[in-house]
């Protein structure tokens, strides 16, 4: 035997002693409606569905229908506990008979438990990529209002064209031998305060040929007394003095370069 939910219309197969046991309810597994399942009884499939089918018509009547196949069935004399109604496969419920299912509190739970791993998920990704970030005009604003909020520190901005060169001048050490003496200032041309870059120092010959290069970090050209933390402000040059290894003669321009 066959029944239908007439709230949300899926439906399901009885047994007679199913049916006698719950008293001729049934509940629902869709939308946990209890209806009386003697009054939406079929014993052909096929004409549950084309009934279905009907029920499910705008404008349709979905009072309880009368069925000749009720009379089939045994008494239903056991008032216990009502049974579980096994769905037909495919059991499609009405494309709007989800709206009509309430939320639980365990769908309310999940919701809340996806929401909070994906947030950690987005703080995660913005953290490993933070100096990217910190560096785009477009997030930075964003940035600095969040860690306003949470009280961290921002890392400084870092834009290479505006770091100009003001002075550069490479001589032989007076008094060590094969060492050179650079000497190189600099300033940062930006109107914001920006990390300090990594100096890079190379070589050529008459072909354009490289004949050595040597980068130094901020920590190597850098005074102790400097605040390399604080990092370079607007308009204020900075002059370094390196001693390194002279390439010999072959090596007969120099250049510099910031990374």
């Amino acid at each position: 035997m066959y029944t239908f939910c007439p709230n949300c219309s899926a439906l399901y197969r009885l047994t007679v002693n199913q049916l006698g046991k719950a008293a001729g309810q049934a509940r629902c597994g869709e939308c946990r409606q209890v209806y009386s399942a003697i009054d939406y009884l079929f014993d052909d499939l096929e004409v549950a569905r084309e009934v279905l089918a009907m029920q499910r018509q705008p404008g349709a009547d979905k009072q309880p229908l009368a069925n000749e196949a009720a009379d089939s069935s045994e008494p239903a004399t056991d008032t216990g506990a009502q049974a579980a109604a096994i769905p037909v496969h495919p059991a499609r419920p009405l494309p709007d008979s989800w709206q009509q299912r309430a939320f639980s509190l365990s769908d309310i739970g999940s919701g809340v438990a996806i929401g909070f791993l994906l947030l950690v998920l987005g703080l995660q990704w913005v953290f490993f990529n933070r100096a990217e970030l910190a560096a785009d005009e477009r997030w930075r604003p964003t940035l600095e209002r969040g860690c306003s909020i949470l009280n961290c520190k921002m890392p400084l901005r870092a834009d290479l064209s505006r770091i100009d060169i003001i002075s550069r001048d490479v001589r032989k050490h007076p008094t060590i031998k094969e060492v050179l003496l650079v000497n190189v200032a600099f300033k940062n041309t930006a109107e914001f305060t920006q990390s300090y870059p990594v100096l890079e120092v190379s070589f050529t010959d008459q072909s354009g040929e490289a004949m050595a290069m040597r980068r130094f970090k901020p920590a190597e050209y850098l005074g102790e007394s400097t605040d390399r933390a604080a990092g370079m402000s607007a308009g204020s040059p900075v002059e370094v003095l390196l001693e390194i290894v002279d390439p010999g003669e072959k090596g007969t321009s120099f250049q510099f370069a910031f990374l």
